[in-house]
């Protein structure tokens, strides 16, 4: 699964939204495919070539890049939470309009994102890669919603979150590749 061989909407429907052994692995494969899955992507194009849109309206690869940033980190922050404190509750941020313009991470180099999205990623697999099935239940409180959100819960949402993005990816960046776009 985690080479991209099913669609966004197979995955999502085969991560239920119940944990299981079967189910967590196949979200930490996804998970920790991802930053390979981003470099392959954008292999053999210059910084340029990945700075500009994808397309009519649509983002450059390096705009995706600091999305999936933006949404990883906003989407490990209740992770770390729910872990490490007794019923946390987690305050609504918006992982674009506020984290991101906060945070500005468009002026950085797309090697240095690389590398920061890796790091980060592998910081979030070495946790959740010795977590036991209690601490993959527990969970936060996110602000304005009625239920708790599990460690399962907020790690699947980042794992079909950025399969999504990466499927659609993949089609741009073929196009690209073949002359489609400028």
């Amino acid at each position: 699964m985690a080479g991209g061989t099913v669609s966004k909407a197979a995955l999502h429907k085969r991560l239920t939204t119940t944990a299981s052994r079967e189910l967590i692995e196949i979200a930490l494969d996804v998970l920790a495919a991802t930053p390979d899955r981003l470099r392959v992507l954008s292999a053999g194009l210059s910084d340029e070539a990945l700075t500009r849109p994808l397309g009519e309206g649509e983002r450059s690869f390096k705009r995706d890049l600091t999305h999936l940033i933006y949404c990883a980190e906003r989407g490990t922050i209740p992770i770390y939470y729910a872990l490490a404190a007794k019923e946390p509750f987690m305050a609504r941020i918006h992982a674009e309009r506020q984290w991101g313009k906060l945070l500005r991470y468009e002026s950085f180099d797309l090697a240095d994102l690389f590398a920061y999205f890796s790091f980060n990623r592998r910081a979030l697999l070495n946790v959740l890669g010795g977590l036991t099935p209690a601490q993959w239940e527990r969970t936060a409180q996110p602000e304005g919603k009625k239920r708790k959100e599990s460690v399962y819960y907020a790690a699947r949402g980042l794992c079909v979150h950025e399969y999504g993005h990466l499927e659609d990816l993949a089609g741009k960046m073929e196009k690209l590749r073949a002359g489609i776009f400028g």
